[in-house]
């Protein structure tokens, strides 16, 4: 077993049972293959583009606040 795979499942047997089921779907994400879309619209890449801006600025939410 890799030390990551050790280190993980200590994890998971501190955790409640009833808390575990909120990994169930990150879970289920990770072992499927991930799809990473590379043919973004001209529309799409504007939005990025524009969100990069904004956070340039400061124009975004810091996580400390929610």
């Amino acid at each position: 077993m890799t030390s990551i795979r050790k280190e993980v499942l200590d994890y998971i047997d501190d955790i409640p049972d009833v808390k575990l089921e909120a990994l169930k779907p990150l879970l289920l994400m990770l072992s499927n293959e991930l799809f990473i879309e590379t043919d973004l619209t001209d529309d799409e890449k504007a939005i990025i583009r524009k969100g990069r801006e904004e956070y340039k600025k400061g124009g975004f939410v810091p996580l400390e606040s929610i």
